[in-house]
């Protein structure tokens, strides 16, 4: 299962959906973190509290209805 995939499972488990941004974040996070740690934010990646479907990125989903990233959102947010 490559980066993509896990995250793209991730976002579904949570209830959110990918936008158009996430193939450039998935691409981001095997160049900087590898494998290994592909839930570590290239955005913010020296906040460990941050990674994806973190609390930080489920807080800014609702409040912004898109997460830092701008790779998860609300159902109806999927355009962005």
């Amino acid at each position: 299962m490559t980066i993509l995939d896990k995250m793209i499972e991730n976002c579904s488990k949570a209830g959110y959906c990918a936008t158009k941004n996430i193939e450039k974040i998935a691409r981001a996070k095997k160049m900087m973190f590898g494998e290994k740690e592909w839930q570590r934010c290239p955005c913010d990646g020296a906040n460990e509290a941050r990674w994806c479907i973190s609390e930080l990125c489920r807080t800014d989903i609702e409040r912004d209805g898109i997460c830092h990233c701008h790779c998860y959102a609300k159902i109806e947010n999927a355009a962005e």
